[in-house]
């Protein structure tokens, strides 16, 4: 178990705010100043091995340099450093909030207004390192530090590439693989539209609660990043508007010169899909959403983390009485989950069932994905809510969400089964 110092230097010690592969972060206590700072210090073991130690020391040297050698409103400020001291050190601004990290999954999005507006700041952030010649090169969400007050910090500049040429560069592939541009991962030159790509990743994570290339391994997700395309984030996220698709799409090309001319055009194309935005749903009413899910017996089984994916997998439709969902014969690419009301089921004009709250219609759409042929017509007997799933979505949503549907598609095919045996044993018995 790892010993917290009661102070570092002229600093106190107050507690670990976080720690990585190459040391720790610590909030301390600036007497001098007096005000809260975070003291990141080389992991010791680190230093043992000559060659190691070299290594990690100008990664810390690299920092502090490029650091101190900007100042924006969104960049993490370099307040001292200490490299002669065993281990050395770092003192950054204080950041209190936490890393972005803490909304990449499907039930800690941040709103998607809310969205924009980081990486509006990141590209100004970014635009203004190109300025001084700087490629951050490991963009990524744990490199974001949010604020209690909604303001982003960039920081990390541990990696970066100083394209004027004054600093000893760290060769090799550096940053983390899962942000990484086709460039960058063939090691090859690096520029500002290198970091876009990283940024374009961060951007359609935090949009998703999904990477736009994951691999069960650092290679394959290399592979994927070099050769696939990724799910369009509408796949994902049907609310948001075409016009973020494509900034994203942009973001993520193959190739740099099919990426945006500079980090102006960058921040002018997020703004553009921020004017573009429906009026989303608020907190609040995605958390009684939420809640409409959690109570019906369909989303038993299902994770709290597999209902927040769900609901930004589909679209939630208020739809009046005779309202006709779908028509048999006719082509689907569409489910629907029954939230509130009742609808009437038939096949060629004679009455099967009526549906209440809880249930999926149209889900063999889904299931028997060469055919797509409707087998009954469902019309809304009152007014009804409907959550609409594309087939194609669910297909490219998480494991553990198509395997949630999956049981309880099963289960309810089974419980419908049932029901009509009885209701078959019945007739015999009449």
């Amino acid at each position: 178990m790892s010993h917290t110092p009661a102070g570092i230097g002229k600093y106190r010690i107050e507690r670990e705010l976080g720690r990585g592969a190459s040391g720790v972060v610590y909030l301390a206590y600036d007497t001098f100043r007096e005000t809260w700072v975070a003291v990141k210090q080389i992991h010791p073991h680190l230093l043992q091995d000559p060659a190691q130690a070299a290594k990690y020391r100008r990664l810390l040297h690299n920092e502090a340099t490029l650091a101190g050698q900007i100042n924006h409103p969104h960049i993490v400020s370099l307040v001292d450093v200490d490299e002669r001291a065993d281990p050395p050190y770092l003192v950054l601004e204080y950041v209190k909030g936490s890393s972005l990290e803490a909304h990449t999954s499907p039930d800690t999005l941040l709103p998607v207004p809310e969205v924009l507006d980081i990486a509006f700041k990141c590209c100004n952030a970014l635009e203004y390192a190109h300025f001084h010649g700087l490629v951050h090169r490991d963009i990524k969400p744990a490199n974001l530090l949010l604020r209690d007050d909604g303001e982003v910090k960039l920081t990390d500049f541990g990696a970066a590439l100083s394209q004027k040429g004054d600093i000893t560069q760290m060769a090799g592939l550096v940053g983390s693989p899962a942000y990484m541009s086709p460039e960058q991962i063939r090691d090859e030159k690096l520029t500002q539209q290198s970091d876009m790509f990283s940024l374009g990743v961060v951007l359609y994570e935090l949009l998703t609660g999904h990477k736009p290339f994951q691999g069960d391994s650092d290679f394959a997700t290399i592979y994927k990043i070099g050769s696939e395309q990724p799910v369009p984030v509408r796949v994902l996220r049907p609310d948001l508007p075409a016009t973020l698709d494509d900034v994203v799409r942009t973001a993520l090309a193959k190739k740099p010169g099919d990426r945006f001319p500079d980090w102006g055009a960058f921040a002018d194309a997020v703004s553009s899909a921020s004017t573009s935005l429906t009026k989303l749903a608020t907190q609040i009413t995605e958390v009684e959403r939420f809640q409409t899910l959690r109570q019906l017996d369909f989303f038993k089984d299902f994770s709290d983390v597999a209902i927040w994916e769900t609901l930004r997998l589909g679209r939630i439709r208020s739809l009046d009485a005779g309202t006709v969902l779908m028509e048999e014969d006719s082509v689907g690419r569409s489910f629907y989950l029954l939230l509130d009301g009742v609808v009437r089921v038939s096949k060629k004009n004679l009455a099967l069932t009526k549906l209440r709250a809880g249930v999926s219609i149209g889900e063999m759409v889904y299931l028997q994905s060469d055919s797509n042929i409707r087998s009954a017509t469902v019309v809304a007997e009152t007014a009804v809510s409907v959550l609409k799933i594309k087939s194609a979505s669910l297909h490219q949503a998480s494991a553990e969400l198509q395997s949630c549907f999956d049981k309880a598609f099963i289960k309810m095919l089974v419980t419908r089964l049932i029901a009509t045996n009885q209701q078959l044993a019945e007739w015999d018995v009449r």
